[in-house]
């Protein structure tokens, strides 16, 4: 009976990975993750808290601004390295397109290594983040996410560092 169960139980995966259910980041198209050309961006209006409950700041427009104590722009990771105009990206819809595309692969807001690594304090800098996303590393596939999406997601990964 246990062997019976067994087999039901791999036949069972084995149909639901043919059938695309069970894809994983190493099995995807990319061109099937990719957000598309046309799609809208939209504003997280949503007030943003820090750990202690304190109100954050967003800065001034949907992409960039002069830097905050969170990081958006990238400027304080350390790194001596960023971006050159100051407008990395907006952290908020990087966090919520992160939650969306990325978090499958990198646990809990890139805060626990799954089957991609841990992103938070990993001491990336902006041009090491940007080129993993535009061409992939390891089991992740190149272009997950691009344009406007791909630098808000920039800049949430450089406000974990």
């Amino acid at each position: 009976m246990r062997k019976l169960k067994r087999t039901v139980a791999v036949v069972a995966i084995a149909a639901l990975a043919g059938s695309g259910v069970l894809a994983g980041c190493n099995e995807s198209d990319s061109s099937e993750a990719q957000t598309p050309a046309n799609a809208p961006t939209v504003e997280n209006t949503a007030v943003q808290t820090d750990e202690e409950g304190n109100t954050i700041e967003a800065p001034g427009g949907q992409t960039g601004g002069e830097g905050g104590e969170n990081g958006e722009t990238g400027g304080d990771n350390g790194q001596g390295e960023g971006d050159a105009g100051g407008e990395v990206g907006d952290v908020a819809a990087g966090q919520s397109t992160f939650e969306g595309v990325c978090q499958g692969c990198h646990a809990q807001g890139g805060q626990q290594a799954a089957v991609g690594p841990k992103l938070a304090e990993a001491g990336l800098a902006e041009d090491e983040i940007r080129n993993t996303i535009v061409n992939g590393q390891g089991v992740m596939p190149a272009g997950l996410v691009q344009g406007e999406d791909q630098d808000n997601v920039v800049a949430y990964v450089l406000s974990i560092q």
